[in-house]
């Protein structure tokens, strides 16, 4: 084979092993599911210490999402923002099955929340 078509098949393998890495290892660890919920004051506190003895409070929360089709699934997440997150706002999680765990979460205007999820979490 001529030098320009090694050339090439070596940059095609080159660009094809940062993609394989996204789809094999990025997507199944850090990707997710999308639910949506409503916070209340559905939230429990709890006081921990840090290494130093320090407290700190973390806010855990543990309750229905809806996916886009109105499926069910039971979230258990944290605020991560040392209060708790404001009440009466529509979140999106991110539901990571391979990990079993919520990813991430954001919050969502009333009107982004697909309708089956709405209808769902107005029961």
């Amino acid at each position: 084979m001529s030098k320009k078509v090694w050339v090439g098949l070596i940059a095609i393998i080159i660009l094809l092993i940062p993609l394989a890495g996204y789809e094999f290892w990025f997507v199944p660890n850090y990707g997710g599911d999308d639910y949506y919920t409503y916070i209340g004051a559905s939230y429990k506190e709890v006081i921990e210490q840090d290494s130093s003895g320090n407290d700190y409070r973390e806010y855990y929360y543990n309750q229905s999402g809806y996916d886009k089709n109105g499926n069910e699934k039971l979230l258990k997440f944290d605020s991560a923002l040392g209060r708790p997150i404001k009440e009466n706002n529509y979140l999106k999680v991110t539901y990571n099955d391979k990990r079993q765990q919520v990813i991430s979460w954001e919050k969502v205007q009333k009107s982004e929340v697909p309708r089956k999820s709405i209808e769902q979490i107005l029961k």
